[in-house]
């Protein structure tokens, strides 16, 4: 735990996903993931890439920070290591940018290889040169105080989802999804089935045909025909 006039609630006890589960779900775009894991794991539209750079994959180092303020990140840089992605959950506020180029520019010094917010950034051109992925909710020359409090390497909540240290996730042009240690395996496992039914409708596209199971869905829906008179 971090001294108390901080504010700050630190904790360092929780385990980093391994680097073969994270390098078996990088291979893998976002939708594909959510989709194995019940098409709901998405941290949503709020949460967009704003960087050109915008694929990653890594293990999450969780930060909780007060709205307009960002002590709680700023601590975590003794947390970060090689291959983290920190996300920095801020209810969603907007009134000021939560990180911007200085941030990045340290957090990348740490290994960070992505930062996630529901919140705001700024210094946007120093941060596309640093070649870091960030998603976030938009942009604002507003800067944070550093005042606290907050906490970090315990649970947060974006948009319903909550993400534990140590989860994986995968981050590309459609967004980021979060997958949870304990279903990583189930992960790669079940994705491997969505992504042969994918590859059996690109075929069926590329005949000019209609899937199978798509027109199994069709034919198995409740459809009641009305009159347009």
């Amino acid at each position: 735990m971090a001294s108390p006039d901080l504010g700050i609630l630190r904790n360092r006890h929780f385990k980093r996903a391994t680097s073969t589960s994270i390098e078996s779900l990088a291979a893998l775009p976002s939708s594909v993931v959510g989709d194995a894991l019940g098409r709901r794991i998405g941290l949503g539209p709020n949460v967009q890439a704003l960087t050109r750079r915008n694929r990653f994959a890594g293990s999450a180092l969780t930060v909780r920070c007060r709205a307009g303020d960002n002590l709680a990140a700023l601590v975590s840089l003794d947390s970060t290591q090689p291959g983290d992605v920190v996300v920095i959950a801020c209810g969603g506020a907007r009134d000021a940018a939560v990180v911007g180029g200085n941030y990045l520019a340290m957090a990348k010094i740490r290994g960070a290889v992505a930062i996630i917010t529901d919140g705001l950034i700024r210094d946007l051109d120093e941060i596309e040169a640093l070649e870091i992925p960030v998603f976030a909710a938009g942009l604002t020359p507003n800067g944070p105080f550093k005042s606290g409090p907050g906490h970090i390497g315990m649970p947060v909540a974006i948009n319903d989802i909550t993400i534990n240290s140590g989860d994986i996730l995968v981050g590309d042009p459609d967004g980021v999804v979060v997958v949870p240690q304990n279903r990583v395996s189930e992960a790669i496992a079940k994705a491997a089935a969505v992504k042969s039914r994918e590859a059996d409708m690109a075929k069926s596209l590329a005949k000019g045909e209609i899937p199978d199971f798509i027109s199994k869905i069709i034919a198995g829906a409740d459809v009641s025909d009305v009159s347009s008179s």
